[in-house]
């Protein structure tokens, strides 16, 4: 899986343009986050790569494709400092973590990461493929 990160100014009107746009080519935000400053940054997973860097493109939004690692740990206190400690210990920085799914007391993560690989031995069994 791939996450797509978009940044655009940080005023009204800019998350309602990029969600027409992906919308208008039937791309579907299967999760998504926002964060705020002078522009606003956008990590999301669409249910349509292809469709939804050919939206952006056309309604000329700048954005940047990365593979997540996805890690699928019990939903229950602490699993999130357990798992964020295994990468500090790898020295692998969290650039992007997004709530996928959760279901069955597991919950499975995106995580954008400096070190891809590193991120994954450190995991270890608790990877997604």
């Amino acid at each position: 899986m791939n996450l797509f990160t978009v940044q655009l100014p940080n005023q009204p009107g800019e998350l309602a343009r990029l969600c027409e746009a992906l919308a208008a080519d039937g791309v579907n935000l299967e999760l998504g986050g926002v964060t705020t400053g002078e522009r606003g940054t956008i990590v999301f997973a669409a249910s349509d790569e292809p469709a939804a860097s050919s939206a952006l493109d056309a309604a000329g939004i700048p954005f940047d494709t990365r593979p997540a690692v996805l890690v699928r740990c019990p939903d229950q206190p602490g699993e999130g400092a357990r798992f964020a400690r295994q990468l500090a210990n790898a020295n692998v920085n969290i650039e992007a973590l997004l709530e996928i799914s959760i279901s069955e007391g597991q919950v499975v993560l995106a995580c954008l990461v400096d070190k891809i690989d590193e991120a994954r031995s450190a995991l270890g069994d608790q990877i997604v493929d």
